[in-house]
């Protein structure tokens, strides 16, 4: 390549530092001094600290101290946040931490461990001594799924006292089977609601007929067999 000077005309890169001179110069802003651009040869070793002295010249003012912080979302490791922060002590004292985002960009949402409703209503019912309580409720809402529809229709929980679950039935027979089922029963309740809920069965039959009519009465001898 012919020697010249760096603002010849047959010179692309003089006329690009020439155009570059001319609207520096219109903007009243630093011009770079070509003076130090000298032997444009491939030997020539200074030439390439005279080009770096000129770009430095051309740099925004602050140098690597202002850099700017800038981040790739979803960059694995992100090696360009880590720089930031290990230089950020030594440039202002502060050590600033990187905010996580997600793919797109965006902030991540702060998490927060709330419980759930079933665990505070578990945590409540045991703390307050309502298990068993509970459990009674819970036996008698699904007595049918425990005995069957057949026997249900013909049994009757009455209430739960203690860990005792007093049943009564449409008739004597139903109540005699009952009583042969009880321990079949206990075991399918104990499956749902544990072996302490529920520890024993009250079975009774139907309720006698009574005679008792208006407010003033006289107290019988009690039920007998007076259907032959």
């Amino acid at each position: 390549m012919p020697s010249g000077s760096p603002s010849g005309t047959s010179d692309p890169i003089g006329q690009a530092f020439a155009a570059m001179r001319s609207a520096a110069l219109k903007r009243n802003g630093s011009v770079p001094d070509l003076s130090l651009q000298r032997g444009r040869g491939a030997g020539d070793k200074g030439s390439t600290v005279h080009r770096g002295n000129i770009l430095g010249d051309l740099q925004e003012p602050g140098g690597e101290g202002n850099e700017r912080q800038v981040r790739v979302p979803g960059l694995s490791g992100d090696s360009q946040g880590q720089k930031t922060t290990q230089k950020s002590p030594r440039a202002g004292g502060r050590r600033r931490r990187g905010i996580p985002t997600g793919p797109d960009g965006r902030r991540l949402p702060r998490r927060r461990d709330v419980d759930t409703l079933g665990s505070i209503v578990s945590r409540e019912i045991r703390h307050r001594g309502w298990t068993r309580e509970i459990a009674g409720g819970w036996v008698t809402g699904h007595w049918p799924e425990l005995v069957g529809e057949k026997i249900a229709a013909h049994t009757t929980v009455e209430m739960l006292k203690g860990s005792t679950l007093f049943i009564s039935c449409d008739s004597t027979a139903w109540a005699t089977n009952l009583r042969m089922m009880q321990r079949e029963i206990l075991r399918t309740i104990a499956a749902k609601v544990g072996p302490d809920g529920i520890t024993k069965l009250k079975i009774f039959g139907p309720k006698a007929p009574s005679w008792r009519h208006g407010a003033l009465h006289v107290a019988g001898r009690g039920p007998r067999d007076t259907y032959g």
